[in-house]
């Protein structure tokens, strides 16, 4: 795959064992993968790159969650057209999500890793 047209990834999720392991699985489909554990992170991220997706938790350390994050996303005409993943434990904000604008809405607890890494391939 041509390096210029490799597709990538935003992880927005505080939990750095989860994040570690969903970029590398992400990786192993050759997709360049980048991290952010807080919202104030992922914005300055969403501000410098071209993503192709992104996953978002909603429970972040910082004061912004991902809620506020993904309303700022979707605001912005250069990151509006980005596909959010939403990767979370609360099963109840589902509604939330997809009206603020996600593709989807992933309850952790409920997936198993390769049913969410398929997911992601889908979107890509």
């Amino acid at each position: 795959m041509n390096g210029t047209l490799k597709k990538k990834v935003l992880i927005v999720e505080d939990n750095t064992s989860l994040s570690h392991i969903l970029t590398d699985k992400i990786t192993g489909l050759g997709v360049e993968v980048i991290t952010a554990q807080t919202g104030q992170e992922a914005l300055t991220i969403i501000k410098k790159e071209k993503l192709n997706l992104i996953l978002l938790d909603i429970m972040l350390p910082g004061g912004m969650n991902g809620f506020d994050l993904l309303e700022q996303i979707k605001a912005d005409s250069t990151s509006k057209s980005v596909p959010v993943i939403v990767l979370t434990n609360l099963s109840t904000e589902q509604k939330t999500a997809y009206d603020i604008g996600a593709v989807d809405y992933i309850v952790k607890v409920n997936m198993s890793l390769d049913d969410i890494i398929l997911k992601i391939k889908n979107r890509l």
